[in-house]
Order: structure tokens, then sequence, then C-alpha cells
């Protein structure tokens, strides 16, 4: 295996005179919190000091082993929001100690793809966490411009670091039309009520979309979703959750998200969703999964196909944040500091103990941190 000590070297750029520290995945279940060189930014990068960063469901798949390719030696992160500390030459539009976000990708900008301005959609695009390049679970990581978004400098890094996820949920509900005004009053049930499932319920309810029923297993996803503006939520534990949200909504739902891959979801989305609605799947599966076509072709059901986020997604997101739309705190329930990023994958892995946004801080001495701790929910 390759020594995880050169997991940064192997990007151009890297400052190998100086050092910071990282959680380093070094081999599958094991995160090593040690000190990495430090990068610095060539010409057309950004060097950002991470502020906040969230646990994405990708980064437990990676520290499990089952991620489809990312693996150890790595640096994991993705959902972050930092300060910038250096400008790299023919970089415009951004200065030292700008707060920013990202996406968790990079796109070529010359593709079909990127041409069409789906740029999130680009087969050469370069990911965060692979090929050597250094994640948010760091206290530094470096940015491209074409993937990096100013914050309101006011904004409490963990609302920050909550962007790109939201981003996500954002992208899911416009796929039906909804950007264009489309949403008004349809109703929603959706499957999953994880970060993007509450993303996406949260990103309903500002594009005026009408009642919305949220599915998941135990009560303790009850209070997230319901503070968030669910309008219902049933536990699958307990009650038929389908049943329970048609009586909730008054009927078949307009529209149906997928925000979990678990087995049986499409058949529930499928009885869920009324003749002529629409499914999105925002979610992915761990192999191929059944679909009963016929239902879909006899009800002419459209199904959507969510993936990541665009450049637009982030801006709308970023606006809520700054006029006060929204307030995503809910999201996340546990925190750590970065030192301890082992200990909160070994929670999210633990199948008895709900968790939300499992939170990661890189400065424990912040009041950001501290006020963050103090208002952690168990």
């Amino acid at each position: 295996m390759t020594d995880p000590a050169n997991v940064t070297t192997a990007r151009p750029g890297t400052d190998t005179a100086s050092s910071m520290n990282a959680a380093v995945l070094s081999d599958v279940r094991s995160i090593e919190y040690r000190p990495v060189p430090t990068p610095r930014p060539g010409p057309g990068e950004l060097l950002v000091r991470v502020s906040a960063t969230g646990i994405c469901g990708s980064d437990l798949a990676a520290w499990r082993g089952t991620h489809p390719y990312k693996s150890a030696p790595a640096v994991l992160g993705h959902e972050f929001s930092g300060r910038v500390e250096a400008v790299g030459g023919e970089v415009s539009g951004f200065a030292v100690g700008d707060q920013v976000c990202s996406a968790a990708f990079s796109h070529c900008g010359s593709c079909p793809a990127c041409l069409r301005g789906a740029g999130h959609l680009c087969g050469r695009k370069l990911n965060l966490s692979h090929l050597g390049w250094t994640g948010s679970f760091a206290e530094r990581l470096i940015l491209r411009p074409n993937m990096t978004h100013r914050l309101p400098s006011s904004l409490p890094p963990v609302a920050g670091a909550l962007v790109e996820p939201l981003s996500i949920g954002l992208h899911a509900m416009r796929r039906t039309g909804a950007g264009a005004g489309a949403g008004a009053g349809r109703s929603v049930v959706i499957l999953g009520s994880g970060t993007i499932g509450l993303s996406c319920l949260i990103s309903a309810k500002q594009l005026g979309y009408g009642r919305v029923a949220c599915i998941d297993l135990g009560p303790e996803k009850a209070g997230p979703a319901v503070q968030l503006g669910a309008d219902a939520y049933a536990d699958a534990r307990r009650v038929d959750p389908v049943q329970s949200c048609l009586v909730a909504l008054g009927g078949p739902a307009d529209v149906v998200v997928i925000a979990a891959g678990y087995p049986g979801v499409t058949d529930q989305a499928l009885r869920a969703v009324r003749a002529g609605g629409d499914i999105v799947v925002v979610s992915y599966f761990e192999g191929p999964h059944p679909v009963d076509l016929n239902s879909l072709v006899g009800c002419e059901i459209t199904v959507h196909g969510s993936a990541l986020s665009t450049a637009e997604d982030f801006t709308t997101v970023i606006g809520w944040l700054a006029a006060g739309h929204i307030d995503p705190t809910p999201l996340v329930t546990h925190h750590f500091p970065l030192a301890h990023a082992d200990a909160a994958l070994r929670l999210m892995d633990t199948a008895d103990i709900p968790t939300g946004k499992v939170m990661l801080h890189a400065a424990t001495g912040s009041d950001d941190f501290d006020n963050a701790r103090n208002g952690q929910r168990t």
C-alpha cells in the first residue's frame, strides 16, 4: 500500500517546507489525525483554511471501503466553509479573507457538457479526495475558482458548510420544472430524511411546493423534519409509511423524491405518486435496483435523475441564507473536533444511534465550535 504520508505530495504545488494537520484515511475503517505537507496554490488556484466540514454519506462509504472510486490513502471531505488564505496567479474575483464554500469537483470547462452550461455533468471533472487532491478533512485545501463560491462574511461557518448539500437538494427539486414556478402547490413525498432528503424539503418549501410528507426509520427523524417545514412525518418502523403519507396529503403525491437507496424504495415511490406525476431520484444505489416499468408506463410517471448541483443552485442557496429565509442548522446533530474524525465516523456507523449531519471543526478554540457544541443535540 502507498504510504499515506504521501497523500498530498501527488499534487503539484505542495509546500514540503511546512505541514498542517489532516484526518487521513489510511486504511478501511481507519483514519489517522497527523501532520501532512501544506499545499500552496499554483496559478489558477486558491488556498483555503477550513473552518467547518460536514461528513457526507460518500465519506462514510469511503471509510467503510465501499466507495466506487475513493479509497485510502486519501483526505476525505467536500462539504465545508473556510477562509481564503492565499490567492495564486491568474485568479480574479477572490481575495485573502473571503469566506467561501465549494462544489465537490472542478469541471473542465471545455467538454460538450460544460459548453452547454452543465458543468455538473462534465465527464472530465476532477473530484476532491481523489487522485491525491486533499479534501476538507484538513486544516487547508486547494480549490479552483470555477468550483468556489463566496459566502457572506458574517455567515456562521456551520451554515456555510451546509451550502453544498443544500444545493444538491435544490437541484433535485428544480428537476421537475419548479425553477420556472411549476412547483406551486404541488404535494411531495420524500423517501429518506437524511441530509439530502431534508435539503429537498427546505428547497421544496422555498420553491412554493405545497404539503410535504417525509419518511424515514425511527421517531428521532421526526423532530428535524417538522422543524424544517414538513407537514407530516411517517416512521416506517411503526406504520405503513406510504399509506400514512397519502392520508396526510389527502391522496397520492404530485412529486416523490427518492433520497435513500434502500431495498423496495422504488416500489414505495410508485405507490406514493399520482398517475402522471414525477419521481426524482437523488440517491445513489450500491448496485442494480429493480423498477416496475409497467407501472411507470401505465401511469405515465416521469422519472428525473438528479446529479450534484450547479453554480446557479449555489447562488440561490447562498442568497436564501444571506436573506435569512432559511435556517438549516437543525440538519446538524453532532459536532466533533477534526482530530476526532475517526470517532465521528464510527458514531455514524453505529446503526442504533441516529445521527443527522455530523460536523467537524478544524479550529476547536473558535467561538463557532463552542457555540455549536453547546447547542448540540444528542
